[in-house]
């Protein structure tokens, strides 16, 4: 018995030393003492990234799948843009007691306050029809998150078409960052387009509000036909297309 417990406690002993090595060799890696941090825009960046890929690469994962993971990864992101704007404006309007210092534990504003401070404080103006695509989609992401989900096919794409849309147009109206410039360095944006038409309409429609904002006038893309193509350039702000100037 007493030969048992010693080369039990050699064992122990031995299994102490593999652990203790391994630990002492891993430390010199850089990737376990360097923060992994993500500011408001790199991690809004980082879930509509996720979002824009499960929608446009299929074999990714199941359909199902994409469209469920897309459709949280999409409003996670639109809730950290209007964040970032509250920000900008005030890093105080972030937080639910507008102050960070609290004996509680700080909490960030939800959605709808964060709007409604947007709307009171920044002069961020929200059309009805987009605070209702902001509160289905969050209603989703809650489902998916917290309980069960059901939807259709048809809706999913609809309510996900919407909110990427939302996010790539708040992006460049409200904090001047162009969030779809990355995925137009390789085809994922033209597949985009190509595989989700509730989002390319979705788009396309605010692109024209835009530049007409600016006070040009659009045309039709050859290529996409959208009417997405500022009448002083021949470049189609959806696609990318290049027209020829003579078919205006």
């Amino acid at each position: 018995m007493v030969r048992l417990y010693m080369l039990l406690a050699q064992g122990l002993a031995a299994t102490r030393h593999v652990i203790w090595a391994t630990i002492r060799r891993r430390v010199g890696d850089k990737t376990l003492t360097t923060n992994i941090q993500f500011d408001l825009i790199a991690n809004a960046k980082d879930s509509l990234r996720r979002a824009v890929n499960l929608l446009a690469w299929k074999e990714i994962e199941s359909t199902d799948a994409r469209f469920k993971h897309a459709i949280t990864n999409a409003a996670h992101s639109i809730e950290l843009l209007l964040k970032e704007r509250l920000r900008r404006q005030d890093p105080d309007l972030v937080w639910e007691n507008k102050a960070k210092n609290t004996n509680r534990e700080p909490r960030t504003v939800n959605v709808d306050n964060a709007i409604s401070r947007l709307e009171a404080m920044a002069r961020v103006n929200f059309i009805a029809s987009d605070k209702m695509m902001i509160q289905y989609i969050r209603k989703a992401r809650n489902e998916i998150e917290h309980y069960e989900w059901n939807m259709t096919g048809r809706e999913a794409k609809h309510i996900v078409g919407e909110a990427l849309a939302f996010a790539f147009e708040f992006g460049k109206k409200h904090l001047d960052i162009n969030l779809d410039s990355e995925f137009r360095e390789d085809d994922t944006w033209a597949v985009l387009i190509d595989e989700l038409y509730e989002f390319t309409r979705a788009y396309a429609a605010r692109i024209e509000s835009m530049i007409e904002e600016r006070g040009e006038q659009t045309y039709y893309c050859d290529a996409c036909n959208e009417r997405t193509v500022p009448v002083r350039s021949c470049s189609c702000e959806l696609c990318g297309h290049w027209n020829n100037a003579d078919i205006i």
